[in-house]
């Protein structure tokens, strides 16, 4: 299963979005970083209404349930979570 830490990482990686992608253009405060992103408290200001990128179970039933299981998708979500939070960033972007 995976638990979100609350460390904030994947909220600052917008770099690795196309610029012209709708994801980048609604969420990137210009820097790479969510602009919903509280950077004193590490959590999102609008955590109850975010963005179904940003909902991973949401996110799972809308977009990937037909492609891998529930399990598959919180394996690799630990394994990119662990890799964000070292600063491993080769092979994402």
């Amino acid at each position: 299963m995976f638990e979100c830490r609350k460390c904030g990482k994947c909220c600052t990686l917008f770099r690795f979005f196309p610029e012209d992608s709708e994801i980048r253009l609604a969420l990137d405060s210009g820097d790479g970083t969510c602009r919903y992103f509280d950077r004193e408290s590490r959590l999102c200001k609008i955590y109850g209404s975010r963005p179904i990128i940003c909902n991973h179970s949401k996110y799972y039933d809308e977009c990937l349930k037909d492609s891998m299981t529930r399990e598959e998708f919180e394996n690799f979500l630990n394994v990119f979570c662990e890799k964000i939070r070292n600063d491993d960033f080769e092979g994402l972007g």
